[in-house]
């Protein structure tokens, strides 16, 4: 279908196309996190890519991991792909790069750029050094770090001197015993020769050449004992143990055009009269608002005719900063406001959820974060997952702008693979986070942290693998008791789509990612229940709803769907210590995938959001929405139990008894999968194992209860199932329609 029929056809529904890709569009902001790509097959896993000039378009990119500038770049910034809406292929370096450093430690206490790591992923060992956070002032970055015992702040920029381009690295080091080497840039050509290296005077410049290249470094401030060396091909800055703090800038260019001796001369002049090396630590208290744009959008209120209402949250699509607003957590800071991050890099504070508002006001809280996918506010502490880190957003002068970008915990390994999206953030009842790494795609394993749920302390210090054997873990939730399921969706040993209890230690399927234990596998943790692929073919995040108000949906989980974009009620059943159910589709409809959802605590509604890339029902790029109970009749199973003579379903109103208990009013099939590598399984009977298909099972006789909520199907011979599917047509004793499908899953019989 062209275009513009599908625009008009969607209009006709009242309904927005989603848009082509945009991220090359967007204002990202000062920096991006995300894994770039470099010349060659450079890559950086945990990568800023910083702005710092908007003449020349210089930038850098700054190695979270190894704490290295992996580039230095002008003429462009980052340059993303269409495929899959911009997320299959990382973004590439745009422009013509200057100078780099190979991959390995940027800094060493021990006088070794040796990588201390067993794989080449992840972040260094917390005692050599760590990356702690970025403070953005304005447009500008100030990168916050230690090394050793050394506090260090950094501060990127772009100069000229001399009509010759510098990179500007100016740098404040608090007090430490440990002496340090800085890596500074790799050095091609053969035979290499240092000149200029005498750091007595605080001030002066490196000469660098090779047969085919020369270079200048300048800088300021280095104790008179700093030496320079070239160390495994690089040119290395060596800084003794210092007892008070230091603050020093160095000046990296690229091959001079004008004639050297002149040049060298001037480069030493400009740092020595004109060049001051800035008090960082004073700048990071120095922050100016950079998004005073505030869009204002309509909340479009739903019908209160049923049980559920939903209300439309409109989405700025169309902004000042060209943002691609894509919904992939949420959480609330109080009654009217509400923090929700988009998987382009944004997170926007939105006000006007109070009670009686019927407009809302974005605000750009934050930008350039890795795909977050996750969202949790904490004692009003904001914090979002993203693919690099669990990062956590400080206001510190209140102007609705983020200017501290804190790392609680960036310990998980990164890879260049964009299946491992890292999804869900929640905390159990002592606090503790909870977050899950996808596996790759094709299923090629190259991390032992690809496929595993993670447990993160409070205070972010521990990081433990806690299961594995996950997929694509695009759901979540624990309930009050601290029980955790998650959602998982169908593909290399996974049969079909399923809701899953988590166990520590548990092993959860896709052999690839077994990573916990020694030998393969033999089986693996049973879900909840399956989901066929066709019904859900992604399920997102687990919501319990633990309030009176809400009438029978109290004490019940409801699950999102992206594939399908829409809200179910999950129907849980404890079989002797065995969790078994099933699930059931409300009667609502969203424009947008549904990933994320939470239900508030401040006004007692449900509040879902969303996004849509591929393989999903849904039209528009982002949703928000408000579900509300409002007290008519649910219309809806509410219960599902397996028994030693049938299956008891329960409704939330009464059902007209003759239809009830009419054996022509319900149709039940089953049939099992196979656990193999293959993507998926097909359904095979359980009657012939060996045989493809499904199996219809009679119903021998119904009872009714007394109150007409609960009806009884005496089955005969009911075994365990993988999948089950429940099918009737009956109606309301106040002559409403039911008409549902159950899918459900039975492991135990009473």
């Amino acid at each position: 279908m062209k275009q513009s029929v599908l625009a008009l056809y969607l209009g006709l529904l009242g309904l927005s196309p989603l848009r082509p890709a945009s991220m090359n569009d967007m204002n990202h902001g000062p920096f991006v996190s995300w894994t770039i790509r470099g010349e060659g097959e450079a890559v950086t896993y945990k990568g800023i890519a910083i702005q710092l000039d908007g003449t020349t378009q210089a930038s850098v990119c700054f190695d979270t991991d190894l704490l290295r500038y992996s580039a230095a770049w002008t003429g462009g910034f980052l340059q993303w792909y269409p495929e899959r809406d911009g997320l299959e292929r990382n973004p590439a370096i745009n422009g013509t790069l200057w100078f780099h450093n190979d991959p390995g430690p940027g800094w060493s206490i021990d006088d070794s750029l040796a990588d201390p790591r067993p794989l080449p992923y992840g972040p260094l060992p917390k005692t050599q050094a760590h990356y702690s956070g970025l403070y953005r002032t304005g447009e500008e970055v100030i990168l916050s770090y230690s090394v050793g015992d050394h506090s260090v702040l950094e501060s990127p920029s772009f100069t000229e001197v001399d009509n010759e381009g510098y990179f500007v690295r100016q740098f404040n080091l608090a007090p430490g015993k440990a002496p340090m080497l800085l890596r500074v840039m790799r050095i091609y050509g053969r035979d290499p020769i240092l000149g200029g290296t005498n750091t007595g005077n605080g001030f002066g410049v490196v000469r660098l050449g090779t047969e085919s290249q020369n270079w200048r470094i300048g800088f300021k401030g280095l104790p008179a004992n700093a030496t320079w060396r070239i160390e495994d091909r690089h040119l290395c800055l060596s800084l003794p143990a210092n007892r008070e703090s230091i603050q020093f800038a160095l000046f990296q260019g690229g091959e001079p055009r004008s004639y050297l001796r002149n040049h060298t001369s001037n480069l030493k002049k400009h740092i020595k009269t004109f060049f001051q090396v800035a008090d960082l630590k004073s700048l990071t208290n120095k922050t100016a608002i950079l998004w005073p744009d505030t869009p204002q959008t309509p909340i479009r209120k739903g019908d209160d005719r049923d049980a559920l209402a939903v209300d439309t949250l409109t989405v700025p699509q169309n902004n000042p900063w060209k943002s691609w607003i894509r919904f992939g957590g949420i959480d609330f800071l109080n009654t009217d406001q509400a923090i929700l991050g988009s998987v382009s890099g944004d997170v926007f504070l939105v006000s006007g959820l109070a009670p009686g508002s019927t407009t809302l006001t974005w605000k750009r809280f934050a930008t350039g974060l890795y795909q977050p996918l996750g969202i949790k506010i904490v004692d009003g502490q904001i914090y979002v997952l993203g693919r690099d880190q669990i990062t956590r957003l400080h206001d510190t002068n209140g102007d609705g702008e983020a200017d501290f970008y804190e790392n609680f915990n960036n310990d998980c390994q990164v890879a260049e693979n964009f299946h491992c999206f890292t999804l869900n953030l929640e905390t159990d009842s002592e606090g503790n986070f909870f977050y899950a790494h996808g596996a790759p795609w094709p299923p090629k394993v190259r991390t032992p942290h690809q496929g595993v749920l993670f447990k993160v302390s409070p205070d972010g210090k521990s990081f433990e693998s806690y299961a594995d054997g996950l997929r694509g873990p695009n759901g979540m939730g624990i309930a009050p008791n601290d029980m955790i399921t998650y959602s998982d969706n169908e593909g290399h040993w996974l049969p079909t789509c399923s809701v899953q209890l988590i166990r520590k230690g548990g092993f959860h399927g896709m052999k690839d990612t077994a990573h916990l234990r020694d030998a393969v596998p033999k089986d693996f943790e049973q879900p909840i229940y399956w989901i066929p692929h066709d019904v859900d073919n992604s399920a997102g995040d687990h919501i319990w709803i633990h309030s009176e108000n809400w009438g029978p949906i109290n004490g019940k989980m409801l699950l999102t769907s992206y594939g399908k974009s829409s809200l179910s009620l999950v129907l849980i059943q404890d079989a002797n210590g065995t969790l078994q159910g099933g699930t059931v589709k409300l009667p609502l409809r969203f424009r947008s995938g549904l990933i994320r959802g939470r239900h508030s605590k401040f006004d007692d509604h449900l509040y879902v959001c969303g996004l849509s890339f591929w393989q999903t029902t849904s039209v528009q790029p982002g949703g928000f929405y408000r579900v509300r109970y409002t007290g008519k009749p649910l219309n809806a199973p509410i219960g599902l139990a397996v028994t030693k003579n049938g299956i008891d379903i329960t409704f939330s109103d009464p059902v007209d008894k003759e239809l009830a208990t009419d054996i022509e009013s319900y149709n039940i099939e089953q049939w099992n999968y196979r656990w193999i590598q293959r993507y998926g399984s097909p359904r095979y009977s359980v009657a012939n194992p060996e045989q493809e298909g499904q199996d219809s099972i009679a119903i021998d006789d119904i009872e009714l209860s007394p109150d007409g909520k609960t009806v009884s199907l005496k089955i005969a011979g009911l075994v365990p199932v993988m999948q089950m599917k429940i099918t009737y047509r009956l109606e309301t004793a106040a002559g409403d329609r039911l008409r549902h499908e159950i899918y459900n899953t039975i492991h135990a019989l009473p």
